[in-house]
């Protein structure tokens, strides 16, 4: 079987503090191709390595000619289904049974409704967010990201017994982009539950929910371009990294905290990620996927909002964003099925291809005995195509005069 390794994306030069391409290839490897052929790195069997941890080291991959990278990715459906239970009673049960029952037995104005609604608004948000947020501080080094700035990555130590503040004081804020993308989205959330029965301006407190998805929306936009030049990290991938869509990140983030799958879950998807071309397309069309959705829902709340009386328009509005996010999930949970079996013929048919491409862009670090495994597993002649590859890049004029006599 072959042993491919994937490295972490080569960070910018002007950054010598971050060392984190291969340590076996001769050169460094491209950002265009996340997929690159590396020694797995020494281990260490004596005391704790200050250095770098496996987390920052390469990350060693089986590639099967069957398969792609597995994500191994498997729940109960029991938490889940709780949890949208919360969510459905926490959002539209609790403040609509206090919105309509006071509105029939007391006499309490509008204003007030709106007041009591908006304190009702959004309590699962005080629930989940600090949960989360614990998760990836006191036990980040199970839960967080990959590739800590510039310093070891703790992931040695236990969980729960280091000191943040002392240990990682470069980076103790970074959490990773689900968590900064919420965060954003809660504060855009607060602002028509703090505003709206103050002025009073009941159809933007109506709006509530549009302005918890409308900053979310903006970053899927932001990401289906793929930028090389940001300064700040994206959940496992370090700075001038070339970004991956939202999805992606959404997929590691919730399945290594929220399932507390940890950071071997984020592990595999950064395989996965770098091997299946057919996966990272997955990822593009479904984070352009939810931004349709995302926006389309906006839309269709607004028009409930502009065309109802606040009476009709309290429960409708509220209700709106679990009515498309439903059918929407189940929409895109038929889409990721049917491309994953499309990615699984892909990868069957194209497996040498992957391997060979791997094996040019790493150059003389794969040893020959791996190359004669690679060739017996898929019966082709990988070592022949490499060398003749090898040779016309290192003759480029031999090449074009061949094609000019063609």
């Amino acid at each position: 079987m072959a042993t491919i390794t994937v490295t972490a994306p080569p960070d910018d030069s002007d950054h010598p503090r971050s060392s984190l391409t291969s340590t076996s290839s001769t050169s460094a490897p491209s950002s265009h191709s996340p997929l690159h052929l590396a020694a797995p790195p020494p281990a260490h069997t004596q005391g704790r390595d200050r250095s770098a941890s496996n987390a920052t080291q390469p990350e060693t991959t089986i590639l099967s000619p069957d398969r792609p990278p597995p994500l191994n990715f498997h729940f109960g459906w029991k938490g889940p289904l709780l949890y949208l239970v919360f969510l459905l009673v926490c959002n539209v049960l609790i403040p609509c049974l206090l919105y309509y029952l006071l509105r029939i037995y007391t006499r309490l104005d509008d204003k007030e409704l709106i007041g009591i609604g908006s304190a009702a608004l959004g309590v699962s948000s005080c629930f989940d967010a600090p949960v989360r947020l614990w998760k990836l501080l006191r036990h980040r080094a199970k839960y967080g990201p990959l590739y800590y700035p510039y310093m070891a990555d703790p992931a040695f130590e236990p969980a729960g017994k280091n000191r943040l503040m002392r240990n990682i004081s470069r980076s103790w804020w970074h959490l990773d982009f689900t968590m900064h993308t919420y965060t954003l989205a809660l504060f855009t959330f607060a602002i028509p539950l703090a505003i709206a029965p103050a002025i009073p301006l009941y159809n933007f407190f109506l709006l509530s929910f549009p302005m918890l998805v409308a900053p979310i929306m903006i970053v899927f936009g932001l990401t289906l371009r793929s930028w090389r030049s940001l300064r700040w990290w994206m959940s496992s991938d370090p700075p001038r990294t070339p970004t991956k869509p939202a999805v992606y990140y959404i997929l590691e983030d919730v399945g290594a905290v929220d399932f507390r799958l940890g950071r071997e879950w984020r592990k595999r998807c950064q395989a996965r990620y770098a091997a299946s071309p057919p996966f990272r397309t997955m990822m593009w069309w479904q984070t352009l996927y939810w931004t349709f959705g995302m926006a389309v829902f906006i839309g269709a709340t607004a028009a409930v909002d502009w065309t109802t009386d606040l009476q009709l328009g309290f429960g409708l509005c509220i209700s709106l964003l679990f009515i498309w996010a439903l059918p929407w999930s189940f929409l895109s949970y038929f889409l990721i099925h049917r491309s994953l079996l499309a990615e699984r013929a892909w990868w069957k048919a194209h497996f040498r291809e992957v391997v060979l491409h791997a094996r040019l862009e790493a150059g003389p670090s794969l040893a020959g005995g791996e190359m004669r495994e690679v060739e017996r597993v898929t019966g082709s002649d990988l070592g022949g195509r490499v060398k003749q590859e090898d040779g016309e890049r290192e003759n480029p004029s031999v090449v074009r005069g061949a094609a000019e006599n063609v």
